[in-house]
């Protein structure tokens, strides 16, 4: 896997940043404007205005829509911060840069984006994707909303309640520019699958455009979205709002002619390529709120004290339920980041239309993604009490790993069609025999996890001999076991290229162990590892989370935040002064 650059040298910090120092800090002094700050005086629909204000304050200080949508780095880093600092934007810019200003900037000519790119370029438009529907949910090849030609354009309908657009951010009357999926219905009548059209969703004022049905959906408690309900009766849109990536022609009478057979086929890849930019964008942001929930439940775990007894008094941190809980995470998660920055690399120079490339992401947003909510959920729970108030940033962040998992599509879903398709392209390498295996050296940790990524892929291979349904469904399991088996296989990979670095080593080292030791029954079972090996698993797992311990000071000071920037009252070393002199503050009404 691409190792983006790294050379030795690198510092820890430099390692789990991606993309520029500047940007990074930029984004930070921008995303802690007071002016935009969140309290718990504030209504849904108040926050839902102060995130369009915030968002619209961003452009502006960032600069070009368009510019931030097609850098990755940079288009990365709005997501990263803007979930730690200011997680209700996140459902907004996920649409605005990367679905609407992306897909414009890439899926058609300049001339032809040019006029709603003008307007999303300082969010004087705000811009949205609507793909996903009532009846297919995410498996969008399957939708049902038509786009008719009617001799000089495009006439968008609902043919069915099943059919309207679920659940699109939409709710607040602003400008609107956004991107549809819909079945193109040629003049013959003929359905033409799945392609993209620019409209104008809302007007100037916030007005529906004709033939467009808004209804705003119920509160939702875990992130602060306007979600809605879109259907199209009659909605009008011109010839060039076709975003056809160049595949294909349509002509005066309607005719769609694509460039060649291979066209054709990369046709629907072509219409969802932002969605694999924006799986990765989200992924990682998930990561970035996985590493900034562990900094908060590290840094408070160890400063405060729990009365065992009368005279002793240790650090939470040093409760093994705590300590053994944490630092496994923190392992998977610096893991995790560095893997995450391998795929950001890669997909800078890919084809987003390419299998390969799709897979890959799809493949690290369930490796990265559901660990995420894990440790976002563990660090919450570590916390008690401190870790039910926003004000310590761990519980929203809970909303933003949920709203992400289901935002580009079901993370089981994704990594279960992967897993297949990894186990067809790594059919016939041949599987390591049966022996026991020296968990102790790192080469043959590393040597145990291609076991078990080829041992899945020869047991994946009686369910796809057919394409019985009976077998499709049979497959699943063990194609997600694959889809995550391999990401561990990869980001262990990378670790061992870092070890030069002592706190890698350290993470390298509890990640490994840590895995194994999940899956010491499959090791077993399959003869790789005796029960005195897996006891020796254990204990080194032990050793290795205290190896972690020491260096922990190091990896959260790598993570780069900024304890004034946060804001969390158990970050400082007065808790109660903390939150006497918070509630003491004013708040907007």
């Amino acid at each position: 896997m691409n190792t983006h650059g790294y050379q030795e040298g690198t510092t820890l910090a430099e390692l789990l940043r991606h993309g520029s120092l500047d940007f990074h800090r930029k984004l930070q002094h921008v995303l802690t404007n007071p002016h935009y700050f969140v309290n718990e005086r504030m209504s849904q629909a108040q926050r839902r205005e102060n995130a369009y204000d915030q968002l619209r304050y961003l452009v502006k200080e960032i600069g070009s829509t368009q510019a931030v949508a097609t850098n990755l780095p940079q288009l990365f880093a709005v997501f990263d911060w803007s979930a730690v600092l200011a997680t209700d934007l996140i459902p907004l810019i996920s649409g605005h840069y990367n679905l609407a200003s992306g897909s414009l900037a890439t899926l058609t000519d300049s001339d032809s984006a040019a006029p709603y790119l003008e307007d999303l370029d300082d969010a004087a438009s705000i811009g949205v994707m609507l793909l996903t529907e009532y009846g297919c949910g995410s498996n969008i090849q399957f939708m049902q909303t038509t786009a008719t030609w009617d001799g000089d354009g495009f006439v968008i309908n609902t043919p069915n309640p099943r059919a309207r657009k679920f659940m699109p951010s939409v709710g607040i009357p602003v400008s609107r520019v956004c991107v549809v999926g819909a079945r193109y219905i040629d003049s013959a009548g003929v359905d033409q699958g799945v392609h993209l059209f620019a409209a104008r969703l809302r007007g100037p004022d916030g007005t529906p455009a004709p033939g467009v049905t808004i209804t705003q959906l119920d509160h939702q408690p875990l992130v602060i979205m306007d979600n809605s309900v879109i259907s199209f009766d009659g909605l009008r849109v011109e010839r060039s709002a076709w975003l056809s990536n160049d595949l294909a022609t349509i002509d005066d009478q309607g005719v769609l002619t694509w460039r060649d057979e291979n066209s054709r086929k990369r046709s629907f890849a072509s219409a969802i390529s932002q969605l694999t930019v924006g799986r990765l964008a989200l992924s990682s942001c998930l990561n970035a709120a996985a590493r900034a929930s562990l900094y908060i439940a590290l840094r408070y775990a160890a400063k405060r004290t729990v009365p065992l007894t009368p005279n002793d008094t240790p650090p939470m941190l040093d409760l093994p339920h705590v300590r053994d809980t944490l630092l496994t995470d923190l392992a998977g998660t610096v893991a995790r980041t560095i893997y995450g920055n391998a795929v950001k690399t890669s997909l800078a120079s890919s084809d987003l239309t390419d299998r390969d490339t799709v897979v890959s992401v799809m493949l690290a947003k369930h490796f990265i993604q559901l660990h995420a909510l894990s440790t976002v959920t563990n660090s919450r729970l570590k916390m008690a009490a401190q870790g039910m108030f926003s004000a310590n940033r761990v519980a929203d962040y809970l909303g933003v790993c949920h709203a992400a998992i289901t935002g580009e599509g079901d993370c089981h879903v994704l990594g279960s069609v992967a897993g297949r398709v990894l186990a067809k392209h790594l059919a016939g390498k041949p599987v390591p025999e049966p022996g026991l295996h020296d968990a102790a050296d790192p080469a043959d940790r590393l040597g145990l996890l291609n076991a078990r990524t080829l041992t899945i892929v020869q047991e994946a291979q009686r369910h796809l001999a057919t394409p019985d349904l009976t077998d499709r469904l049979a497959v699943i399991p063990e194609a997600l076991s694959l889809a995550e088996a391999y990401c561990a296989e990869e980001a262990l990979q990378l670790l061992h290229q870092y070890a030069d670095l002592p706190e890698i080593a350290a993470v390298r080292d509890v990640f490994a162990l840590h895995y194994l030791n999940q899956h010491a029954a499959w090791y077993l079972t399959r003869g790789l590892l005796d029960a005195a090996a897996v006891r020796s698993i254990e204990q080194a797992l032990r050793r290795a989370i205290d190896t972690l311990a020491d260096h922990l000071p190091q990896v959260l000071e790598a993570f780069e935040f900024d304890d004034e920037a946060l804001g969390a009252p158990v970050l400082s070393s007065d808790i109660p002064a903390a939150w006497e002199s918070r509630c003491r503050q004013p708040m907007a009404g």
